[in-house]
């Protein structure tokens, strides 16, 4: 296997066209945002709650819901690659938290057929080989429950684990780490670093500057070494 490469620098017509793609990942942003929020004040106004809106509108909000939240996830990943995405604060992570919340529980109220309707299990086969979820385990989850049922906010959370939807699963991921920010606010650590304390396996803080790694239960230091088979030749 060769291990040389040749380093080649953008054009302006590259840079652009990465302009372009971020500002693109921006406007759909805002566009999300003000549809759901649109959509909301006016559905709450003329039905008080949206938990009393009919299945079609419960779609609608939970839907323009989830693209909203993913847009935001998209817009602070590409921060935090062009090195300008700054920490949330607890505030931001309370209302983020809320947001998530609120909009799970309208998807709750609707039966699991329109749910299936609104957000379609995406078309993957082979999960058994990977052990992950796919389809076909969906459905076999699905095929246990009432498809003419509210799926009911509670049950949503254990269906969500199963449900193969990829942006239903990058929105309840943010929804767990905005849970975990607020109860490393409340603990001092966050849930992932509890459950592995709680299973006595040590977990570690970098320093990104030196890359020395801190295991956080006994303060030894250690710096993994770097390994490189890669030569670059200009």
């Amino acid at each position: 296997m060769n291990n040389k490469f040749t380093v080649i620098e953008s054009t302006d017509e590259d840079k652009l066209q990465e302009m372009d793609r971020i500002n693109k990942i921006a406007k759909l942003n805002e566009i999300w945002e003000r549809y759901f929020f649109d959509m909301v004040m006016r559905y709450t106004e003329e039905y008080g709650t949206l938990y009393k809106l009919p299945q079609d509108k419960l779609a609608k909000v939970g839907f323009a819901g989830i693209k909203y939240i993913c847009s935001c996830r998209d817009v602070s990943r590409e921060n935090f690659k062009l090195g300008i995405d700054e920490p949330k604060t607890l505030k931001q992570n309370q209302y983020r938290f809320q947001m998530i919340d609120s909009i799970f529980g309208v998807l709750g109220c609707l039966t699991l057929r329109n749910f299936v309707i609104t957000f379609p299990i995406d078309k993957t086969y082979d999960g058994a080989k990977w052990e992950c979820k796919d389809y076909f385990s969906t459905m076999d989850v699905l095929s246990k429950m009432d498809w003419d049922k509210p799926i009911g906010r509670d049950e949503l959370s254990e269906l969500l684990w199963d449900y193969d939807n990829e942006e239903l699963r990058h929105a309840y991921i943010e929804f767990t780490t905005a849970m975990s920010a607020l109860y490393r606010a409340q603990t001092g650590k966050g849930i992932a670093e509890t459950w592995l304390d709680d299973l006595g396996i040590p977990t570690y803080t970098e320093d990104k500057e030196t890359g020395i790694m801190i295991n956080n239960q006994t303060g030894d230091i250690m710096k993994p070494k770097k390994v490189s088979h890669i030569q670059i030749v200009k």
